[in-house]
């Protein structure tokens, strides 16, 4: 599988004093990607062409990142996921393949776990769940990751890395322990394209506001997850990601569930290996018609 050049079309909506940007590309069913942190729609560059031949992709900046407004409030998942499915809605409305990475598979969660009946498939990418087996990520003391503590701290963070914030996200994401294989896979483009969203007034606020909705995320989870998701799930790993916690926190939630490894690959599947990315996908979303 080769990548093809494709434009894609920027646009946004507006509701309750929200602006929400996304882009579009392809033509057929409905595919909708969510970033993670501390990307935005850019995340998906690499994959946007690779998928839409075959289907309709929208790739949204979530709220608090990219170009997407920075409100105050709305970041628990929940939230998040009434954001996309107003967009889905204002599209025309047609059941959605969903794909997420990192907190857009908790944001792609969300929304299966609210509409399942405009679901067709779900696509968790090296992600996890608060409730379903994200603390052991965040028990810095026995090998978890200082970042989720960092960006729920409050205002101390934001102050300690404003005027940084190429420097973090330069930091994490390349990494070459769970982060990226190869650092140049991401990029200094991308790093550029990122740091500008964050830099932007409100920026740094909203994205560590995404952090610091994880305790009402628990509670949220608790209560969808009394509920297993029936529609076809892929959870999705890096080879040297995040060791398993993908497929299994998805395997608690949902009871079909499809695993796929991509090679050469840490944290960021779309960012170092697209094309096996692309194909895994392809493959779960044709079979998911």
């Amino acid at each position: 599988m080769t990548s093809r050049a494709v434009n894609v079309v920027h646009d946004s909506m507006y509701f309750d004093d929200v602006k929400l940007h996304y882009v579009t590309a392809g033509t057929g069913d409905p595919v909708v990607l969510l970033h993670g942190w501390p990307q935005t729609w850019y995340a998906w560059r690499k994959v946007i062409p690779l998928l839409s031949a075959d289907f309709a992709v929208v790739a949204p900046d979530l709220r608090g990142c990219g170009d997407t407004s920075k409100p105050a409030d709305g970041y628990d998942k929940k939230t998040v996921a009434r954001d996309i499915r107003r967009l889905v809605e204002m599209l025309g409305d047609a059941p959605v393949h969903i794909v997420g990475h990192d907190i857009g598979a908790a944001v792609a969660y969300a929304y299966a776990a609210q509409w399942p009946e405009n679901t067709r498939t779900m696509t968790f990418i090296e992600s996890s769940l608060p409730a379903f087996g994200q603390e052991e990520l965040m028990d810095v003391a026995n090998g978890g990751s200082w970042h989720f503590g960092f960006n729920m701290a409050g205002d101390i963070s934001e102050d300690l890395v404003r005027g940084r914030e190429r420097l973090l996200i330069e930091y994490w994401m390349r990494r070459t322990t769970v982060g990226v294989v190869d650092p140049t896979s991401v990029e200094s483009h991308a790093l550029d394209e990122y740091a500008r969203a964050m830099a932007q007034p409100g920026g740094l606020r909203g994205s560590f506001a995404h952090y610091r909705a994880l305790p009402q995320d628990r509670a949220d989870n608790r209560e969808l997850g009394r509920t297993k998701l029936t529609m076809p799930v892929l959870a999705v790993e890096g080879r040297r990601g995040q060791a398993g916690h993908s497929i299994s926190t998805m395997r608690k939630v949902a009871a079909d569930v499809r695993t796929a490894v991509i090679d050469r690959a840490g944290h960021y599947p779309a960012e170092e290996n697209p094309t096996e990315l692309a194909k895994v996908l392809l493959d779960f979303l044709r079979d998911g018609r």
